[in-house]
C-alpha cells in the first residue's frame, strides 16, 4: 500500500509560546535592569532638533534620531514647479520640500 502524501499540507504556527516555554523564562528584576536611553535625546534638547536637507545619510554625530516617512498629495502642476524650483536651488525635491516646511514652521513660532 503506498503512504498518503504530505506534500502541500501544513501543520498551523503558533503565534504565541507555548506555558511550558513560558516557564522557563526567567522574571525580571526591575530593580537591577538598565534602561538604554536615546543617545540623541541630550544633545536634542540643547541645540534644538535639526533636519538634514542634503542627499544621503547624515554624518556621525549629526543624527536626529528616527523619522517618520509621510504622504503629500498635491496636483501635478505643483510638483513639476517644485522640481523646477528644487533643482535651480541644487537640492533634491525631498530636500527642497523638508527645507521649505521647517522654515515655515520657523516662521509660525
Amino acid at each position: 500500500m503506498k503512504k498518503a502524501s504530505r506534500k502541500g499540507v501544513r501543520k498551523a504556527r503558533r503565534t504565541e509560546p507555548t506555558k511550558a516555554s513560558l516557564k522557563e523564562i526567567p522574571e525580571v528584576d526591575f530593580s537591577k535592569a538598565r534602561v538604554r536611553r536615546n543617545p540623541h535625546a541630550a544633545r536634542i534638547a540643547k541645540e534644538g532638533i535639526t533636519v538634514q536637507v542634503g542627499r544621503g545619510r547624515p554624518k556621525k554625530l549629526a543624527e536626529v534620531g528616527g523619522t517618520t516617512p509621510r504622504s503629500v498629495r498635491f496636483p501635478d502642476d505643483v510638483w513639476r514647479l517644485l522640481e523646477v524650483r528644487a533643482k535651480k536651488e541644487g537640492l533634491t525635491l525631498h530636500a527642497a520640500l523638508r527645507q521649505a516646511i521647517l522654515a515655515w514652521i520657523e516662521d509660525a513660532a
